[in-house]
C-alpha cells in the first residue's frame, strides 16, 4: 500500500480517506461545473485561513466499496500543510474526475480561465482570508504555475514541482522524437480515469453527491485521445486536435505570469525528463522571484536517482526529501502568513552534485567560476582538449536499433517509475560509437548545460542522433550522467525566441539530411551537475536509437552515420567546467 501511495503521489494524486471535509460543484460562467473538495483544519474551523489549491487531472479524490461512506483524509505534503493552518482545496479540472465538460487538450487554455473563476469562489468563502497559494507535482505542478497566468490578486505564491514547462520538448516529443514509452502509457492511464476506472486500484472517482451524474460520463467520452493526437502532430506548429503544443505550454503564458509577479519555489531533478531544463529556462527568462532546488531524484522526488549511488534497486527516501517538504511549508508561511523565517535569504539555487553526492548553493546561474571547455573527438576513440590534426579523420557508425537506456530512465519516471540501472553501461557502450579521455589527472567539476557539435553525415534523409555523457570509474563501470538528442530533420539552426533553443521543431523549418553530405549538428544536452574524480574518465557515447523510449527513426532502413573528427571538420563536446 505504501508503494502505491508513493506512485500515486508522484503524479500529484492523493490517497484520501477520513477528515473534516466537504465537496462542492463550482459553476463556471459558461455553465460547466467543476468538482472541488475542501479540507479545513479541525482545530481552526470558523476562522478565516489562507488557502492552498490544486487543480487535478488524476481525480481530486477516489473511493472504493469499502471507503464509499467514509470521509476523505489528506496525506503527505497536503497533510503537512493542513496541520499547519491551511485550508486545502482540490479541484478536478474541466473534463476530468467528477467535473463536467470535455477536454480538447491537456493543459487546455480554458483551464486558466476556469482557475480564475475558482479563485473568485474561494476568496468569497467564509473560511478564506483572501490569500491563496498553489502547489503540486507533475500535472498539478504545471497547473500551479498556470494559476499565475490568471493574474488574480489573491495568488501570493506557487510551487510548480517537477512540472512541464514546454509540453513539446519535455514530455511528448523530446528532441523532436515521439516518446511513445511514456505518452502511450500516460494516454491509456488518463483514458481509463476518464472512463471512471483506476489504473492501480479498484476504485472510482468520488462523486460530489451520491453518484456521478450521467452527463459527466457523457462529456468525458469526447475527451481528446492523447496518444493518437500527439503521434499525428509531429511538429511543434501542428495542432493536437483543437490546440497546438505552444498554446498548451507554460511558455504561452509568459507575459501574464510575469505580470502577476508571483514568487515561485521550484523543485526539480537532473534525472527527470526535461524538468531541470525547464527550470533553467524559466530562471533565465521569467522575471518572477524564483528559488530553485535541483535534486537527483525520480519524478516527484520520491526515490534517489544518482547513478553513482543507485543500481538496480530503488533507494528511499531521497536526499533532502524531508528538507524540501519543510522548505515548501516555510515558503508558503512566508508569503501567505507573513512569517519572517529566512525565505528571503535563501540562495537563488540549491543544486545536488552527483559523484560528490552533496548539495551546493548559488545566487547566480551559471554558477560562479563556470568556463566552457571543448573536448574534441580523436582517432581510436580518444577525447581530449586538443583539436585534431588529421586531414581526413572520420568514424562510421551503423545505427543499432537495439540500443537502450532501459525501461527505468529519465523519461519513463514520469509514469512514477524509479530511475534504475544506469550505473553499468558497458554493454550498451560497446554497441555505440564512443570517445573517451585518458584518466583525469585532477577532479573535474561540471555544472550546467553541456553542448555537442557534430560534423555528421547520414545515408538517410531522416533519423536520430542520441548523445550520452558518461563517466568511467576506476572499476571500468560506465555511469550515465546526462543525455541529449535530435531528430535529424530538425537540424536547421533557427533559434526559438526567448527559449535560447537552437531548433524550432516547426514544419516550416524541416530540413532533411542530404545523404552522404556533412551537416553541422548542434544540440544541448540536459543540464546536470557532476563531480568526475581524479583517475576517472569522461566518455561521450553516440547512438541512433533508444528502443525503450523513442519510436524508430527512420521508419524504414538502417542508416550509417559518419562522424568527422579532423582539422577541418571537427566534432566536440562543450562542457560547463567550474574552476
Amino acid at each position: 500500500m505504501k508503494l502505491i501511495a508513493i506512485l500515486l503521489c508522484s503524479f500529484g494524486i492523493h490517497l484520501l480517506s477520513a477528515q473534516s471535509f466537504s465537496s462542492h460543484y463550482i459553476k463556471m460562467s459558461d455553465g460547466v461545473q467543476l468538482a472541488a473538495d475542501v479540507y479545513i483544519p479541525d482545530s481552526l474551523e470558523g476562522e478565516k485561513l489562507p488557502v492552498l489549491v490544486q487543480f487535478e487531472r488524476y481525480w481530486r479524490s477516489s473511493q472504493t466499496r469499502k471507503t464509499k461512506d467514509e470521509s476523505p483524509k489528506l496525506y503527505g505534503i497536503s497533510k503537512l500543510f493542513s496541520e499547519n493552518g491551511y485550508v486545502i482545496v482540490v479541484v478536478d479540472t474541466r473534463g476530468s474526475g467528477a467535473s463536467y465538460g470535455t477536454r480538447l487538450s491537456e493543459y487546455q487554455p480554458q483551464e486558466v480561465e476556469d482557475a480564475g473563476e475558482v479563485l473568485d469562489w474561494i476568496v468569497a468563502q467564509s473560511w478564506s482570508n483572501g490569500k491563496v497559494g498553489a502547489y503540486g507535482t507533475s500535472y498539478t505542478g504545471t497547473t500551479a504555475e498556470l494559476l499565475c497566468a490568471t493574474k488574480h490578486p489573491a495568488v501570493k505564491a506557487v510551487i510548480p514541482g517537477w512540472s512541464d514547462f514546454d509540453l513539446y520538448r519535455s514530455s511528448v516529443r523530446p528532441y523532436g522524437m515521439l516518446a511513445s514509452s511514456f505518452i502511450r502509457k500516460w494516454g491509456l492511464y488518463v483514458r481509463w480515469l476518464d472512463r471512471n476506472r483506476s489504473f492501480f486500484l479498484r476504485s472510482e472517482v468520488r462523486p460530489v453527491g451520491e453518484k456521478l451524474p450521467k452527463q459527466v460520463k457523457k462529456d468525458h467520452r469526447k475527451n481528446l485521445k492523447v496518444y493518437r493526437t500527439t503521434k499525428k502532430a509531429e511538429f511543434r506548429d501542428e495542432d493536437m486536435g483543437s490546440y497546438g503544443y505552444d498554446e498548451c505550454s507554460v511558455i504561452n503564458w509568459k507575459d501574464e505570469i510575469e505580470e502577476s509577479d508571483v514568487p515561485m519555489f521550484i523543485p526539480v531533478s537532473w534525472m527527470d525528463a526535461g524538468t531541470a531544463e525547464g527550470a533553467i529556462e524559466r530562471l533565465k527568462n521569467f522575471s518572477n522571484d524564483q528559488k530553485v532546488l535541483f535534486m537527483s531524484t525520480s519524478h516527484g522526488g520520491w526515490s534517489h536517482a544518482s547513478p553513482f549511488v543507485v543500481g538496480d534497486s530503488t533507494i528511499y527516501p531521497t536526499p533532502r526529501y524531508e528538507v524540501q517538504c519543510k522548505m515548501q511549508l516555510e515558503f508558503f508561511d512566508h508569503h501567505l502568513k507573513g512569517e519572517d523565517n529566512g525565505v528571503d535569504d535563501w540562495p537563488m539555487v540549491r543544486y545536488y552534485n552527483m559523484g560528490e553526492e552533496k548539495f551546493h548553493e548559488s545566487d547566480q546561474w551559471p554558477v560562479e567560476g563556470t568556463e566552457m571547455a571543448n573536448f574534441y573527438f580523436q582517432k581510436d576513440g580518444g577525447l581530449s582538449l586538443e583539436k585534431p590534426e588529421e586531414i581526413t579523420g572520420m568514424d562510421e557508425y551503423k545505427v543499432g536499433f537495439g540500443v537502450t537506456t532501459g525501461e527505468r530512465n529519465r523519461w519513463t519516471t514520469q509514469m512514477g517509475d524509479p530511475v534504475l540501472s544506469l550505473n553499468q553501461r558497458q554493454e550498451m557502450d560497446a554497441r555505440m560509437l564512443t570517445y573517451t579521455t585518458p584518466p583525469l589527472e585532477e577532479d573535474l567539476q561540471i555544472t550546467g548545460t553541456p553542448k555537442i557539435t557534430l560534423e555528421l553525415a547520414s545515408t538517410h534523409e531522416d533519423g536520430a542522433v542520441l548523445v550520452y555523457l558518461e563517466v568511467l570509474d576506476d572499476q571500468g563501470n560506465s555511469i550515465y550522467v546526462t543525455e541529449g538528442g535530435l531528430r535529424l530533420i530538425h537540424h536547421k539552426i533557427t533559434g526559438d525566441g526567448y527559449n535560447d533553443h537552437l531548433h524550432s521543431f516547426r514544419k516550416r523549418d524541416e530540413q532533411p539530411m542530404l545523404p552522404g553530405a556533412s551537416s553541422k549538428i548542434v544540440l544541448n544536452l540536459m543540464p546536470t551537475s557532476v563531480l568526475i574524480k581524479k583517475g576517472y574518465r569522461l566518455r561521450i557515447a553516440i547512438a541512433g536509437a533508444d528502443k525503450d523510449t523513442f519510436d524508430k527513426l527512420p521508419k524504414r532502413g538502417k542508416p550509417t552515420l559518419s562522424i568527422f573528427r579532423n582539422a577541418e571538420l571537427h566534432s566536440f563536446v562543450t562542457l560547463p567546467v567550474v574552476k
